[in-house]
């Protein structure tokens, strides 16, 4: 990637190829060659809408860094979980329990939803 665009486009390929996205909303406001704000929704199968911003930076040509940013899956409303040892970063399990959850990025996120939403479709 030379630029912050690149990371734009390439998270783009990576929206527009999964099979589980219904549509999506994504900006991309950039700052300059190496820093940009993305921001939007993605609605998928199931009811399910997928909140993301970022604020991004490239550290190098093939290094994106995420200083700031939000993912979050969503059927109804759900509120925050600050007593989750990695909060604010958790995840909601199909069983109703809140667990700790790595720091993620668009395109892990995606990965992962393949496994959630095969058991809920």
């Amino acid at each position: 990637m030379e630029n912050i665009t690149g990371y734009f486009n390439q998270v783009s390929d990576v929206v527009n190829k999964n099979s589980w996205i219904v549509c999506q909303n994504i900006s991309f406001r950039q700052i300059s060659d190496t820093e940009a704000y993305i921001r939007g929704d993605i609605h998928l199968h199931g009811a399910f809408v997928l909140h993301v911003a970022e604020y991004v930076t490239m550290e190098t040509p093939d290094v994106v860094g995420r200083p700031k940013y939000r993912y979050q899956l969503q059927d109804h409303n759900a509120p925050h979980h600050s007593e989750v040892p990695t909060h604010p970063f958790h995840r909601h399990c199909k069983d109703g329990q809140i667990v700790s959850s790595p720091e993620m990025d668009i395109q892990k996120l995606l990965a992962e939803l393949n496994d959630v939403l095969k058991d809920v479709l």
